[in-house]
């Protein structure tokens, strides 16, 4: 039996849409899937016994208590996520900044926020977390694509997504160029890509095979961007890549200049 049409295949599908929205109506998450209504709506009913899915009040699906709970262990234990918190909350302490770790998702040749430390003032940056989101916008997503391998750039370059901020067109040119430079100085910097009148530094880190694994990112406010600022950022980002790819069992790209 093929994989991608086997019953378990579909309803990991389905529980996955869950972590791109938490409420979807029968018919768009059909559509979402390519799968009948009837075929949706007999998967459903599957996850429904056992707590993993359940309706609310307007008919809408939405995650069940086991869901909530799986999902909540498994988050509290991540090796990842053990590694990365003590660095993102050093950098947003050194910074006043938020902090993110963003993790690759090779197979869609997408990424998604995973994990963030944010200061206590009340001006800082909020992100949606574990939402697939594009490679080509923002620093934290371009900084992984450009260690990707040159079929998959080409994948994400010709999928051409539309920005997540304002959903202007990609500029092919630009991107390519930008993936450029990042190669050359190991970091991304980018301006309201992803937020309005923000910055977005980052760096990527490697996994124990050497493969780009995600990245870290702090998001500043334009009005807090003095440009004396921008070297340090810069550096505090690319060391704190370094230690979490050692901690990784990867080789360092090595850490920015003094």
């Amino acid at each position: 039996m093929n994989a991608d049409t086997g019953t378990v295949s579909r309803v990991l599908r389905i529980l996955s849409c869950f972590a791109e929205k938490d409420e979807w109506g029968l018919n768009e998450l059909a559509r979402a899937l390519g799968l009948p209504r009837a075929s949706a709506h007999r998967l459903l009913n599957l996850c429904k016994p056992l707590d993993y899915v359940s309706q609310n009040e307007r008919g809408h699906y939405v995650p069940g208590l086991e869901l909530y709970r799986l999902a909540g262990k498994l988050s509290s234990v991540m090796p990842m996520h053990r590694l990365a918190l003590p660095i993102l909350q050093e950098v947003r302490d050194r910074t006043d900044e938020t902090a993110l770790l963003a993790l690759l998702v090779r197979r869609e040749l997408r990424m998604f926020f995973s994990l963030s430390a944010s200061p206590s003032h009340p001006l800082r940056y909020t992100v949606e977390h574990n939402r697939l989101e594009p490679l080509d916008w923002g620093a934290a997503a371009r900084v992984i694509l450009a260690h990707l391998s040159e079929e998959e750039i080409a994948t994400v370059v010709e999928r051409a997504d539309p920005s997540p901020q304002d959903a202007r067109p990609q500029d092919k040119a630009e991107l390519l160029q930008s993936l450029a430079g990042i190669r050359e100085t190991g970091h991304a910097v980018t301006f309201a890509q992803r937020s309005p009148d923000s910055w977005g530094i980052a760096a990527p880190f490697f996994d124990a095979h050497d493969a780009v694994a995600g990245s870290i990112n702090i998001t500043v406010p334009s009005f807090r961007m003095e440009q004396h600022r921008r070297a340090d950022l810069v550096k505090l980002v690319m060391d704190a890549c370094a230690r979490l790819t050692r901690q990784l069992g990867g080789t360092a790209r090595g850490a920015a200049p003094a």
